[in-house]
């Protein structure tokens, strides 16, 4: 069984949200993106990478009819490439605004999502927004961040420590909406009462590892658990939107 919540507020400094969540727990699917572009329309971007995403997904969701625009990698199980296809889908449709409408020239975001099957989770990223697993007590990472100190920290160039207060902490190397993306993509096997979080930098850009682990070690539902994680944010200032979604799976 899965219980999931996702909740999203703009924060104490920006005037708009141009984050976008999406919870279909009939699908399986959730999915978070993150405008970049200011106000050159990320929000827009955003919005447009969630529907063609989960548009994608819920149209592929009977396997004989799918059609595979970019491929069929036979190395990677059918919902791998379901996500993998449709975050490049989605990545196709932000290309088209962009070359179409000169005002949206610069609109792109980030793009995150989680599709948990039977006791499966496929995920897939691109930018810096994040999916954790929360598993007895411990909180992993398990996507890739596609920042400026991320690729120094996976070079062993900089610790986790030095990163939190790096200049260029926020600098993003890859979004949505370049003619070539790198989807980074993992599958996990699930285990009784893990938790699967998803978050923009709004929200892991302030808490750190320990301080998430501690909130969700403490919470009695996923509901209580992502209010604790939006007010946790803004009480570190809320400098810019905060966004997650929190997925609960317990045996049958």
């Amino acid at each position: 069984m899965v219980q999931s919540v996702g909740l999203t507020d703009p924060g104490l400094v920006r005037t708009s949200n141009q984050d976008r969540i999406l919870v279909d727990s009939t699908l399986g699917l959730y999915l978070i993106a993150d405008g970049v572009g200011g106000q050159q329309h990320g929000d827009a971007a955003a919005e447009l990478a969630v529907n063609s995403g989960h548009y994608f997904i819920r149209s592929t969701r009977d396997a004989f009819d799918a059609s595979w625009p970019f491929g069929y990698d036979v190395e990677r199980s059918l919902n791998e490439n379901r996500l993998r296809t449709a975050i490049q889908v989605a990545n196709r449709q932000i290309c088209r605004l962009r070359s179409e409408s000169p005002e949206y020239s610069s609109a792109g975001t980030t793009f995150v999502g989680v599709l948990v099957e039977g006791r499966r989770a496929t995920v897939g990223n691109v930018g810096d927004s994040r999916v954790y697993l929360m598993r007895n007590g411990v909180l992993k990472q398990l996507t890739i961040d596609d920042t400026f100190v991320g690729q120094l920290i996976r070079g062993g160039a900089l610790t986790e420590v030095q990163a939190k207060n790096h200049s260029m902490r926020n600098v993003v190397t890859q979004a949505m909406g370049l003619e070539s993306i790198e989807i980074h993509s993992s599958e996990e096997d699930l285990e009784d009462g893990d938790l699967l979080l998803l978050t923009t930098d709004g929200v892991h850009g302030v808490l750190d590892g320990a301080a998430m682990c501690s909130m969700l070690s403490a919470c009695r539902n996923v509901e209580e658990g992502a209010k604790r994680m939006i007010e946790a944010a803004l009480d570190h200032g809320g400098p810019d939107n905060a966004s997650c979604i929190l997925v609960r799976y317990t045996k049958d």
